[in-house]
């Protein structure tokens, strides 16, 4: 926000005040103003204000939390909370959005100065999610301190590659695919075997054929397309259903370009 003097007499002196609203930038700040004047020397001036926030309740490494390991991996990270307002800062409690997906605990390291450990469930399945926990103070300025937390179960089986791009593909004027278009990928378990009980498509235009590898460690997909219409861009996927219950189904997105 500004303000300022409009109007400036001659040897005189005017004033601009410029304000940064502290709930919309975070850390070290920089931001620029430009003056327009009708002096024909100085027609543009530009003002910067240059700054850093200092939170009423800081949370350190960092304002969010990733928490990602395969199943049954034990994973844990710490953030430390300390309060710039008051020297006998408290958190009175700490709530969460997830509590299915996550754990946590705090101890006091030293008078003012906190370590909260986030834990995530070993048995999630395999996921990507985001919630956040909620960090109760007896701060005056800031009562509650949301920490936002990322949990990530990966999953033993492996796509390699993780999508098929078919690329380009050239129909007939008659518009008949030229040929179709074959792309293959493998799939594998990183610690034990697992079977691929079939394969199955968010379109007819698909088709797959299985390949056994390394005694049913390892298997090779190849996958054709004929799509059976011209279209500009297409974007489908194939669902490999699995023998494992931890990971009982994959997806793998398939895109290609019309010609």
């Amino acid at each position: 926000m500004a303000s300022y003097d409009k109007v400036i007499p001659p040897g005189r002196e005017g004033k601009i005040i410029l304000e940064i609203d502290g709930e919309k930038v975070s850390g070290t700040f920089s931001k620029s103003a430009t003056v327009q004047t009708n002096d024909p020397k100085h027609s543009h001036l530009t003002i910067t204000l240059a700054g850093k926030i200092i939170p009423y309740i800081e949370v350190q490494p960092a304002n969010t939390v990733y928490l990602a390991g395969i199943y049954g991996e034990a994973v844990s990270k710490d953030i430390v909370v300390t309060s710039n307002e008051k020297k006998n800062f408290q958190i009175l409690g700490i709530s969460s959005t997830m509590d299915d997906k996550i754990t946590y605990s705090w101890k006091e390291d030293q008078p003012g100065r906190y370590t909260v450990t986030l834990r995530k469930n070993p048995k999630l399945p395999t996921l990507n999610t985001w919630g956040s926990i909620s960090i109760l103070t007896n701060s005056e300025k800031a009562r509650e301190k949301i920490v936002q937390v990322s949990v990530a179960t990966r999953g033993l089986i492996v796509c390699q590659p993780s999508q098929l791009n078919f690329g380009p593909v050239r129909f007939t004027p008659t518009g008949a695919l030229a040929k179709p278009a074959e792309k293959s990928l493998e799939v594998f378990k990183v610690e034990g075997a697992f079977e691929i009980k079939n394969v199955e498509f968010t379109s007819p235009d698909y088709k797959a054929d299985v390949e056994k590898l390394d005694n049913g460690k390892r298997y090779k997909i190849n996958v054709a397309f004929q799509p059976s219409s011209k279209k500009n861009n297409y974007h489908d996927e194939m669902i490999i259903n699995t023998s494992d219950p931890q990971e009982p189904s994959l997806r793998v997105i398939l895109i290609a370009h019309g010609l």
